[in-house]
């Protein structure tokens, strides 16, 4: 453990090393600036990926994990169908005109920061690189519109289309994303998706909502379990 936090510039922290079903990752207590204490870990260390999470009982607790173990869900997300999965969830793609809007109903773009949502309780280092990879770890309870198995599909497909990272896990779950939408019909079948997990997301209709993502170079996704 010592030898990683060092490589992450973090040996000044408090950290104990916590077990998810039958692999062990490392928490760190953030203090100061937890999102530099992010991006010190994940310049460090190249072999393992970094993420905050707002409340360390879903990493203590086992209660909290995911039915299946970590290197399962991986496994098994390799040749998941992301459609299909998302086909599965009750009402999806079939929203009412209300919510649906006509894209010129406005946004907030500084609603969509994770830090709004409280300050982590842990900085979690897990054992592989792969960003998306976190959610077979850590349950995003937020996203209280799907299975954990269905958010690690989408975000692993969210990653390879538009480079985005998760960076907080919790009742709210923040992403980085280096390649935004750029058409707004991708824009508008994305937006789908993510209120189909995390219906309180958009904050406003969901065709507005997908202009926003047009902008955006972070996602929030959110709901009330």
């Amino acid at each position: 453990m010592e030898k990683i936090l060092r490589a992450a510039g973090l040996e000044s922290y408090r950290a104990e090393q916590l077990r998810i079903h039958d692999e062990t990752v490392i928490g760190v207590h953030p203090a100061g600036d937890a999102q530099q204490m992010l991006r010190s870990a994940r310049a460090g260390l190249p072999d393992h990926n970094a993420v905050l999470v707002l409340d360390a009982e879903a990493v203590r607790e086992p209660d909290f994990h995911n039915d299946s173990s970590p290197s399962d869900l991986i496994a098994w997300v390799q040749t998941a169908d992301v459609d299909a999965e998302f086909a599965r969830l009750p009402g999806f793609g079939r929203q009412e005109p209300e919510q649906l809007g006509t894209g010129d109903e406005g946004y907030c773009l500084e609603c969509y920061d994770v830090t709004r949502y409280g300050k982590p309780e842990l900085l979690v280092i897990l054992p592989r690189p792969e960003p998306w990879a976190a959610f077979a770890y850590l349950d995003p309870y937020g996203a209280s519109g799907a299975s954990g198995e269905l958010v690690l599909a989408a975000a692993r497909r969210w990653h390879e289309r538009y480079g985005a990272a998760p960076t907080t896990i919790g009742q709210a779950n923040g992403f980085t994303v280096a390649r935004p939408p750029t058409d707004l019909a991708d824009a508008e079948r994305l937006a789908v998706e993510h209120v189909a997990i995390a219906g309180l997301t958009a904050q406003t209709t969901t065709r507005a909502y997908a202009r926003a993502l047009l902008e955006l170079d972070r996602w929030c996704l959110y709901d009330r379990p």
